[in-house]
């Protein structure tokens, strides 16, 4: 669909604004999530829950005759091997010259070889983060 309104380019993604959002290619036109180009930005659930708070904001302020402003934007991302061995990886980013990239430092990962503790803790956290963004999404 994002193609057949030419919205993509030669990749096949939309390449977009990565303050707002808005389609470089046709403007007026959000594109946000996996369809979107956002720079280093992970295509993930977490990653497009922070893009669509970021488009909105952004919209809100185009529609008011007001600056886009500067956003952040965050990323997590679980794996459950088993429902008590969880695994990882976070990380915070920004707009930096025309694209969106990982601010320096604020990037996490599972470390490796940590006790069973460690990983049903992961796993658990895992939980309460899908309670979480369904929450945030949903309601």
């Amino acid at each position: 669909m994002a193609g057949k309104a030419g919205l993509t380019d030669e990749t096949g993604w939309c390449p977009v604004d990565p303050g707002s959002f808005e389609s470089i290619r046709q403007k007026g036109i959000h594109v946000i999530g996996d369809s979107s180009i956002a720079g280093k930005l992970p295509k993930s659930a977490a990653a497009a829950n922070s893009e669509a708070k970021v488009c909105a904001t952004a919209i809100a302020s185009l529609l008011a005759s007001r600056p886009v402003g500067d956003p952040s934007f965050v990323n997590a991302c679980y794996a459950l091997v088993s429902p008590t061995y969880g695994l990882s990886i976070a990380g915070v980013y920004s707009r930096t010259a025309g694209s969106i990239a990982p601010l320096p430092g604020a990037l996490g990962v599972s470390p490796l070889k940590k006790p069973a503790a460690y990983r049903a803790k992961e796993a658990h956290d895992a939980e309460g983060w899908y309670q979480n963004i369904v929450a945030d999404s949903f309601t």
